[in-house]
C-alpha cells in the first residue's frame, strides 16, 4: 500500500470557563451562633485575558502569540467573548503580541488580564493581496491578470503602492518588464498586452478606490478558538521552502529550492537538518515536488536538471534519474512506480519512473492544443488515484487530463469555468477529484465514472486557492488561499466550511500535508520573490 499523505482528523472546541474569586476575610457562624473570623482564602491565579476594543467591543478571533523559543511561534485565538484561557499555553509565559485585522498590534505582559486594541491607521500594510484584488472588476481580464501575475506571489501594499501612493501607469509598465525579465521560462504569454494592463491596473488602484478598502473581522471567529498554529523559522530567507511532505518519525521535510537542499525539520524542537539535493556549484538543481513510498525512499523533483532523485533519508545519499523534461509534480502509483508532469513543455507529455530499476518511459497526452499565442499549457498538479489512472491539470489551458495507465487511453476534459487557473488537486478515497480553482474561488469535483464537475463556492475570486488535499479517514478538503493567507476546510457530508486566518502576511502557501494520525495540517510559506518564509502547522485542540 502506498503510503500518501492527506489531511487530518479534526478536534472539537473546547469550552474553556474561569471563575475568578475574590476573596478576604469573612464571619462564618458558629455552632453557638457567634461568629468567627476564618483565614483568607488563598487568591486563584489568574489566567484569563480578554481582548477588546476601544468601545469595549470583545474581539472573538483576535489573534493572541507567544514565542516559544528563537525558532518557534505559538499563536491561538480568543473564543466568541474575545477570552483566552493563558494556561492552556506552554510554559512559557513571555510577553503576548496580539493582533485583529485592522486594529495595532498590542502586548500583553504576563499577569496581564485585558489588552485593549486602538485602530490602525496604517491597517492597509497589512491587508491580504485577496482584499486589494476585490477592487479589480470581475471579469476576464482579472482571470488573466491573476493566473499570470498572482501566480508566484502576494499583490498587496508592497506591490502596489510606491512612496505610500498607488503606482502610475508608467510604474505599473515598469514592474510588468522586470516580471518578464525575470520569466525565464516564459510562463507569461505572448498576448498579455503589458500597455493595456498597465492602464487597467492604474484606472481601478486609484487613491480613491484604495479608501475604500476595510479589513474584515474573522469569518468563523467562534470556531477558531478550537485552533492552534505553530511557525517555524527556516535557515534562510531567501529559500523559497516549496514543497513539504510529513516523513517517518514526524520530521517534515520541505525542498528548499534556491538551496538546492531538504530540510529535515523536528517539530518537537525546531530544530532542521540539512541535505544536499545536488552538490554542483555551477548548477540551481531547483527541487520542488517530493513524496515518501511505501519503503520509506524520498522521491524529489529537481526541476533546474530535469531529473528526479531517489533519495535515501537515512543516510542521505541520492540516485539522480534524468527524466529529459522540467517536471512540475511527482505521485506515485499503486505499483510503487513515480510518475511526473512537463511543466514547459508545448505538447503535454508525462513520464514514469519505474521504481525496480529506474528506467524511463514518457508518454504523451492529449494536448490542450492551446494557441501559441495565448502561451504555455502549464501541467501542473499530478495526482495517480488508487486503480492507476493519472490526472494531470494544466494551469494555464484551463483543462484536465487523465491518462489511464491499465490501458494507456488518454482523455482531455475542459474544466467548468474558463480560465479558472486550476492548480494542485487532491484524491478522495472514493478517487473523485478536488480540483482549486486559482481565479475564480470555486473547488471543483470531478466525478471519475460519470465524467462530470461539481463546483462549491469556498469565497471570492482572489482567494487564490492553490492546492488540496483531501483527509481518506473524513473525507474533509483542505485548500490554501495563497492570496488570502488563510487555511479553508470545506466538509462535504455537511457543506460547512472554515477559513482559518495565517498569523503571517503575505502568508503565500503552495503546498499542504496532512498527518492523519494526529490532524495536524503542515504548509510553508513560499512568496517569490521572497517574503517571510517559515512552516505552519495547524491543529485543532483535543
Amino acid at each position: 500500500m502506498i503510503r500518501r499523505i492527506h489531511p487530518g482528523e479534526r478536534g472539537t472546541l473546547l469550552g474553556v470557563v474561569l471563575a475568578l474569586a475574590l476573596s478576604g476575610c469573612s464571619r462564618e457562624p458558629a455552632a453557638d451562633g457567634s461568629g468567627t473570623d476564618t483565614a483568607p482564602a488563598a487568591a486563584p491565579t489568574i489566567s484569563m485575558l480578554t481582548v477588546s476594543a476601544g468601545d469595549g467591543t470583545p474581539l472573538a478571533g483576535a489573534m493572541v502569540s507567544v514565542a516559544l523559543d528563537a525558532n518557534r511561534r505559538l499563536t491561538r485565538f480568543t473564543d466568541a467573548e474575545g477570552r483566552l484561557d493563558l494556561a492552556t499555553l506552554p510554559d512559557n509565559k513571555g510577553p503576548l503580541t496580539v493582533r485583529y485585522p485592522g486594529l495595532a498590534p498590542g502586548t500583553a505582559a504576563p499577569g496581564d488580564t485585558a489588552v485593549t486594541l486602538a485602530p490602525d491607521p496604517d491597517f492597509l500594510r497589512s491587508l491580504p493581496s485577496s482584499e486589494w484584488l476585490t477592487l479589480l472588476p470581475e471579469e476576464e481580464r482579472k482571470r488573466e491578470f491573476t493566473v499570470n501575475c498572482g501566480t508566484c506571489h502576494e499583490l498587496s501594499y508592497g506591490r502596489v503602492m510606491i512612496d505610500d501612493r498607488p503606482r502610475t501607469e508608467a510604474e505599473w509598465l515598469a514592474a510588468i518588464a522586470m516580471m518578464r525579465a525575470m520569466d525565464a521560462y516564459e510562463v507569461i504569454p505572448p498576448d498579455f498586452d503589458d500597455a493595456a494592463y498597465a492602464a487597467w491596473l492604474a484606472d481601478n488602484f486609484t487613491a480613491e478606490r484604495i479608501a475604500t478598502l476595510a479589513p474584515a473581522a474573522p469569518a468563523d471567529a467562534a470556531a477558531l478558538a478550537a485552533v492552534e498554529i505553530t511557525e517555524y523559522e527556516l535557515p534562510e530567507s531567501d529559500s523559497l521552502p516549496h514543497d513539504l511532505v510529513i516523513g517517518p518519525g514526524g520530521r517534515i521535510w520541505i525542498t528548499a529550492f534556491f538551496y538546492d537542499e531538504l530540510w529535515a525539520l523536528d517539530p518537537a524542537s525546531g530544530s532542521i537538518e540539512r541535505f544536499s539535493a545536488d552538490d554542483r556549484p555551477d548548477v540551481n538543481a531547483q527541487p520542488r515536488a517530493l513524496e515518501f513510498d511505501a519503503e520509506g525512499t524520498l522521491w524529489v523533483v529537481n526541476g533546474g536538471t530535469e531529473a528526479v532523485l531517489r533519495f535515501d533519508p537515512g543516510t542521505g545519499t541520492y540516485e539522480e534519474i534524468p527524466v529529459g523534461m522540467y517536471a512540475h509534480s511527482l505521485d506515485i502509483d499503486p505499483a510503487g512506480d513515480i510518475w511526473v508532469n512537463d511543466y514547459f513543455a508545448a505538447e503535454e507529455r508525462i513520464a514514469r519512473v519505474a521504481a525496480s530499476d529506474s528506467t524511463v518511459t514518457t508518454l504523451p497526452v492529449p494536448p490542450a492544443q492551446r494557441p501559441a499565442s495565448e502561451g504555455l499549457p502549464l501541467p501542473y498538479g499530478l495526482q495517480v488515484d488508487s486503480v492507476g489512472r493519472l490526472y494531470s491539470t494544466q494551469l494555464a489551458a484551463g483543462t484536465l487530463v487523465r491518462y489511464d495507465s491499465r490501458s494507456g487511453e488518454g482523455t482531455l476534459f475542459e474544466m467548468p469555468a474558463p480560465n479558472s487557473g486550476p492548480r494542485r488537486p487532491g484524491l478522495d478515497r472514493h478517487d473523485g477529484l478536488w480540483i482549486p480553482e486559482f481565479n475564480t474561488g470555486y473547488l471543483a469535483w470531478f466525478d471519475p465514472e460519470a465524467e462530470r464537475f461539481e463546483r462549491i463556492r469556498l469565497g471570492p475570486s482572489s482567494l487564490g486557492l492553490y492546492d488540496v488535499e483531501v483527509n481518506q479517514a473524513n473525507d474533509d478538503v483542505w485548500a490554501t488561499g495563497s492570496l488570502a493567507s488563510t487555511l479553508i476546510r470545506y466538509r462535504p457530508g455537511d457543506g460547512s466550511i472554515l477559513t482559518v486566518p495565517l498569523p503571517t502576511e503575505p502568508a503565500y502557501t503552495r503546498h499542504l500535508a496532512v498527518d492523519e494520525a494526529t490532524g495536524d495540517v503542515w504548509t510553508a510559506y513560499s512568496s517569490l520573490p521572497a517574503a517571510t518564509p517559515r512552516v505552519a502547522r495547524l491543529r485543532f485542540l483535543d
